[in-house]
């Protein structure tokens, strides 16, 4: 393990920043020694030490100082002004790992000193229950082994992959970001439909997530082109074929591109 023995400032202890700690935690990953965190505000400071049993920090720049590898998870529009907190703390023995969306690696290493290496990260929401998506960015300065420490601190919590090419962080934001939210509406959408046909609200929105679930497992785990899966669901003149023709007919395969291209085009435009 390659975390053994490192420090571990994160600089927001939301609920993303959070849920990493816990996951560091609960894994065994990193003891609470190892661990630093701080907040905008001093009741937050206090309630995140009680409940990780980390120090806390009001001093962003003192806390960085005591830190192998810093976790900037804070909103974009707060990135700016931490930068500007802590660029005097930081040298390139450090790691820096951001988490801010449409926020590029160029951003982050010109407002810090040369040489630092930077990592961007885009996890998501599901990461709260150990079944997110996380994808890696490497900066200018970053190895392999930086590479390697980052997919450390977020595999107990997420699937994570690299992509090396930092224009399409833009689309993975719009995919596996806010994915969850199409997802959401989709598991909302059939639940109503079981509604609709007579099943309880609870057992239909069961019956919709744990379809969605599984369906997803199967396509991580077997390796099938979606496509191919679809069609063994699909039998001749049988009930599935009947609604994916009214799927097709309300255009739900042009909607979700649309959709991911707008995201997309949103991210970039903020990035800008």
């Amino acid at each position: 393990m390659m975390l053994k023995g490192k420090k571990l400032a994160v600089v927001g202890v939301g609920k993303i920043g959070g849920t990493i700690i816990s996951g560091l935690l609960q894994n065994k990953i990193l003891k609470p020694e190892q661990i630093f965190g701080s907040t905008r505000h001093v009741e937050h400071n206090q309630e995140a030490g009680k409940r990780y049993g980390i120090k806390m920090f009001r001093d962003n720049a003192e806390m960085v100082k005591q830190a192998d590898i810093i976790l900037l998870a804070v909103k974009p529009q707060a990135m700016l002004g931490v930068l500007q907190e802590i660029e005097k703390s930081v040298n390139p023995k450090q790691l820096v790992i951001t988490l801010a969306a449409a926020t590029s690696t160029r951003f982050i290493e010109d407002h810090l000193p040369a040489k630092v290496p930077v990592i961007r990260a885009m996890p998501n929401t599901p990461c709260l229950v150990n079944a997110g998506m996380t994808v890696l960015c490497p900066g200018r300065s970053s190895t392999k082994q930086h590479l390697e420490l980052a997919r450390q601190i977020f595999a107990p919590v997420s699937r994570v992959e690299i992509l090396d090419h930092e224009d399409l962080m833009d689309a993975v934001t719009a995919l596996s970001g806010s994915g969850p939210a199409y997802a959401y509406i989709i598991i909302e959408s059939l639940a109503e439909g079981g509604v609709k046909a007579g099943l309880p609200r609870e057992l239909a929105t069961i019956l919709a997530a744990q379809t969605m679930l599984g369906s997803a497992k199967m396509v991580l785990e077997t390796g099938e082109h979606p496509a191919k899966l679809k069609d063994s669901v699909t039998t001749p003149a049988g009930v599935t074929v009947d609604g994916i023709m009214q799927l097709e007919d309300g255009g739900i395969r042009v909607t979700l591109i649309k959709a991911i291209t707008a995201a997309t085009e949103k991210s970039k435009e903020i990035s800008q």
